[in-house]
């Protein structure tokens, strides 16, 4: 196993990126805006795309691109929010369609609507 770190490390007993038997799982990522630590500003759209940044900036770190996502978690804190959402989704993504579950809870740290992990295969 190997560990993935950036620059800033989680406040928590976590990493944010772990290798393992030729996959990379991501931990939780969520729209918390990593220069203030609150919620990205503009709604539900800005908040997922915040949240896939920063899921993008372990891929990176990781020397992968997030072509290399087969699945992910996405856990927001209303059913409601599942369109605007999947509209985000697909404009980060554009073609490519990993695997993908989102999983309405009751909350989430810091005031965030969405929080999510992924699992990304290692490219030869």
């Amino acid at each position: 196993m190997k560990q993935i770190s950036i620059d800033k490390e989680p406040i928590g007993h976590y990493t944010l990126g772990m290798i393992s038997n030729g996959n990379l799982y991501i931990s939780g990522q969520t729209s918390a805006d990593p220069a203030t630590g609150k919620p990205a500003k503009g709604g539900i759209q800005a908040e997922t795309l915040m949240a896939l940044q920063k899921m993008e900036v372990v891929l990176l770190a990781s020397n992968l691109t997030k072509e290399a996502v087969v699945m992910c978690r996405v856990y927001v804190t209303s059913a409601d929010l599942w369109g605007e959402v999947n509209e985000a989704y697909a404009t980060f993504f554009g073609d490519h369609k990993p695997a993908r579950a989102i999983i309405p809870i009751k909350e989430l740290s810091n005031g965030c609507l969405i929080e999510l992990e992924a699992i990304a295969e290692l490219q030869a």
